[in-house]
């Protein structure tokens, strides 16, 4: 890491990242690095697929990318894709949660699920309760979502239960509308989403079985058994949540980048992740990890 004194000379380093990981990047790893490194950061959040699309479309640019969904990298490996990066990591894991607003009029039958006293694909069943999410062409939270269902579906055993939970993969009943605010007002009844994002907005939620929830890597055959191919033909197939960082080939700031990563895979940097309830992990490279810099592949602990 460089001095205090000499990054304060140097550019900033900006950061395009899923909008899950926000408060992260803006409230904890920001001014922790500041404070360790003297380098100030730039935070522009997007879905990660729609980031990964604009940055190939070079209607954005920065330093560092940072994906909830290490699959996404995949848009911007290879020549095909223009060599946008040459390799990732896995700096974090997610689990898939459902959601509930403490103002709905099902609350106490959402509070049973959670108790375990009925199903919680029971409670969603019901006439009348709102469920919303995001476009699954362009966030992973969308996809997951599809993919939570299909594997719950698979699991109990009820034909079509995937259908009659979201209708169609991109039903514009519940696509497109998500607002936190509307789930804080109990507007709409429940969504899907991050354990971290959960805890991030102090709403309360379910735990999802680990055979659904997509958190456990020993369950990666498993999650494979379902996919969720966008409309540009890109396919998604269902892995645990891993969170990943990379370095875009036309950063300004390549030391700045490179001191940003290093701060977030370092003891510090990961006592924050785990501060903000994503879950930790080992962390993994993929891609070329023979482009990564010394100071990184010194961290890394196996391949993704």
């Amino acid at each position: 890491m460089c001095s205090k004194e000499k990054r304060l000379e140097a550019s900033d380093v900006k950061v395009l990242h899923a909008g899950s990981l926000t408060s992260l990047v803006r409230q904890r790893i920001g001014p922790a690095l500041f404070q360790e490194s003297g380098l100030t950061l730039e935070s522009e959040r997007g879905h990660s697929v729609a980031l990964a699309m604009a940055i190939k479309d070079q209607h954005i640019s920065g330093d560092v990318f940072l994906s909830a969904d290490a699959e996404v990298n995949k848009l911007l490996l290879g020549p095909t894709n223009g060599d946008w990066i040459r390799w990732f990591v896995i700096f974090a894991r997610n689990a898939v949660v459902l959601a509930y607003s403490p103002k709905s009029r099902f609350f106490r039958d959402f509070e049973q699920a959670r108790s375990g006293l009925i199903p919680w694909y029971q409670v969603l069943l019901q006439p009348g309760v709102k469920l919303l999410r995001n476009d699954p062409n362009l966030d992973p939270m969308g996809y997951y979502t599809l993919l939570v269902c299909a594997l719950a579906e698979n699991r109990y055993r009820i034909p079509d239960l995937k259908q009659r939970l979201l209708g169609s993969d991109t039903n514009p009943e519940q696509v497109n509308h998500l607002n936190v605010a509307l789930l804080e007002q109990g507007e709409i009844d429940a969504m899907f989403l991050y354990l971290s994002a959960a805890h991030d907005l102090a709403l309360p939620y379910l735990i999802l079985p680990d055979e659904i929830n997509l958190s456990n890597p020993a369950m990666t055959t498993q999650y494979e058994e379902v996919q969720f191919t966008n409309k540009n033909g890109q396919s998604f197939h269902g892995k645990p949540i891993s969170f990943s960082a990379a370095i875009l080939k036309n950063t300004n700031s390549l030391q700045a980048a490179q001191d940003f990563i290093t701060f977030l895979l370092s003891p510090m940097g990961q006592r924050l992740v785990k501060a903000a309830h994503f879950i930790p992990g080992p962390t993994l490279v993929g891609g070329d990890k023979t482009f990564m810099p010394d100071q990184l592949r010194a961290l890394v602990q196996g391949d993704y």
